[in-house]
């Protein structure tokens, strides 16, 4: 049997593609997805401070064939791993909840309040930072942030 989407035909073999057998199954993959994802970040900081994946394992002090194996998806990241790659690049895992079927503007609204809320440095795109006073609101941020990105094409 073919689904059928907006005169779109999926042929069966590609629907099973997107389903699992079991739990386990979905788990094992959602796990994955949080790895690529971690991955990912990293991959993209070794890529702006032009890292190869050598020297990426020389940081961290495993082999290349393990980072190979992280990045190829043949092994998950783990915790231990992570502490190793917080230290060798000089950088903080961030880990924030959102909850399924959310919308990304709704997550970030909510994120940059709880920012706010506890007095927290928020990081702008051009790297500076800024501690905020419980009573800023989100749009005297942005309005913060949009007037010094002027000053600054200005200057």
């Amino acid at each position: 049997m073919s689904t059928k989407l907006n005169n779109i035909i999926i042929s069966p073999g590609f629907e099973d593609l997107f389903s699992f057998k079991n739990e386990e199954e979905k788990l094992e993959h959602d796990a994955q997805m949080i790895s690529y994802k971690i991955l990912s970040e990293i991959e993209k900081l070794c890529d702006e401070r032009k890292i190869k994946k050598k020297d990426l394992a020389e940081l961290v002090g495993t082999s290349k064939s393990y980072i190979t194996q992280l990045f190829s998806g043949v092994k998950s990241i783990n915790t231990n791993i992570m502490a190793k790659f917080e230290n060798a690049l000089d950088v903080k895992f961030e880990i924030r909840l959102k909850q399924n079927g959310e919308s990304y503007e709704n997550f970030l609204g909510k994120q940059l309040n709880a920012d706010i809320f506890t007095n927290k440095r928020l990081a702008t795109p051009h790297g500076a930072w800024y501690y905020y006073q419980y009573n800023k609101g989100t749009e005297d941020i942005i309005n913060d942030l949009e007037t010094e990105n002027a000053q600054k094409q200005v200057a």
